[in-house]
């Protein structure tokens, strides 16, 4: 019996899941009516956030590089969250036949349920170096409270 290599009989691992997503994409644009078409419905999750927490505050990252900030709107109604904005084309993109297209342009939207209640009227959002972050101040009902132990 030979020893091989594991890149020589079965391929590297993070190669196959790429040759199989490619495979995926192209069976499924040609389903669609061409890459074109598949492309324009398909949105994917733009922009990636990330959700976090401290004892006072949830803070809400996204990126959004090429994005004017005068182009987005924020808006929270009851517990969701919503980013809304246009990603202009790069400047000087002419139309080209690609390989490979995964920075789109166009309109966005993305909403999400925030995990506990917060004070929509104190939120704040700074854009710097093209990252959103949003400040939201937790309600005082989400906050924790400390419960004082007495002894006996």
């Amino acid at each position: 019996m030979a020893i091989l290599r594991w890149g020589q009989r079965f391929g590297r691992p993070v190669w196959e899941l790429e040759r199989m997503r490619n495979y995926m994409e192209n069976a499924l644009s040609a389903l669609a009516g061409g890459v074109d078409h598949f492309r324009k419905n398909y949105t994917g999750v733009f922009p990636p956030v990330n959700l976090s927490e401290d004892e006072e505050k949830l803070y809400l990252t996204a990126e959004l590089p090429g994005v004017d900030p005068q182009s987005l709107d924020l808006s929270i109604k009851s517990d969701t969250l919503t980013i809304k904005g246009v990603k202009k084309p790069e400047a000087g993109v002419v139309e080209a036949t690609f390989h490979r297209r995964e920075r789109e342009a166009g309109s966005f939207r993305r909403s999400m349920t925030l995990p506990l209640k917060v004070q929509p009227d104190l939120a704040e959002a700074l854009f710097k170096n093209g990252v959103l972050t949003v400040t939201l101040p937790k309600a005082a009902e989400a906050r924790a409270h400390q419960i004082a132990v007495k002894n006996q």
